[in-house]
């Protein structure tokens, strides 16, 4: 599917500023269109210690929009950017591998890891897909105690500062736990096992020194 997300810098970010700055897109929005807030307040932060920044600054939000018309993501792109005073949106070639357990108006549980990478250098773009979406994803499921994943690939034409985006559910007891985060609670041995294999895996079409990590709540809106 295609999609927008609107990468949002500004200092001060809350559910409510966020609705009533994106307010005069939604009534343009069709019925089918899936609207999500993705926010660092103090619920996420218990995940801090998951960030990472390989290219300043990371986001304080995230504005997503799902199953939209091509030339219609691309007229949202340039008005989201216009509403916020720092943001940058992007769209994207969109794989919802995992579906989470929405409720519209409530707080997702737990927390979303919001990471984006560039491919690694000496890899082709159709080389980077395939090891991403054909190789890579069913690993990731299997390591880690993941129940919602977004798998979100930039459109070639934009220079968005990296080549992909992903959101990544994790319950709450993984924010500090990293047998938890990697779903090996109680098996030292399966913990490692994990880690090595989503590290290998990674490596072998991620950019390592792009890596953005940083964990948001969720607020499904429509």
């Amino acid at each position: 599917m295609i999609s927008v997300r609107c990468l949002i810098f500004d200092t001060e970010c809350s559910q409510d500023s966020l609705l009533n700055t994106i307010q005069p897109i939604l009534p343009r929005l069709s019925e089918t269109t899936q609207v999500r807030l993705l926010i660092d307040d103090e619920d996420s932060a218990v995940a801090s210690g998951y960030q990472q920044c390989a290219q300043a600054p990371l986001p304080k939000a995230c504005v997503c929009l799902d199953d939209l018309e091509e030339s219609e993501a691309h007229t949202l792109k340039v008005e989201l950017e216009s509403l916020f005073e720092q943001a940058r949106a992007t769209v994207f070639d969109t794989q919802l591998v995992l579906k989470p357990d929405w409720q519209i108006g409530q707080r997702t549980p737990g927390t979303v890891q919001l990471c984006t990478f560039q491919q690694k250098r000496d890899i082709s773009r159709e080389a980077f897909i395939a090891i991403w979406r054909d190789s890579h994803t069913q690993i990731a499921i299997d390591t880690q105690s993941t129940f919602g994943y977004f798998q979100n690939l930039v459109l070639e034409g934009q220079d968005s500062g990296f080549d992909a985006l992903v959101e990544e559910h994790f319950p709450i007891q993984a924010a500090t736990s990293p047998e938890a985060f990697f779903d090996a609670v109680g098996d030292p041995a399966k913990l490692k096992h994990n880690i090595d294999c989503m590290m290998e895996s990674c490596a072998r079409f991620i950019q390592q020194d792009t890596i953005n990590v940083i964990h948001l709540s969720e607020y499904k809106i429509q």
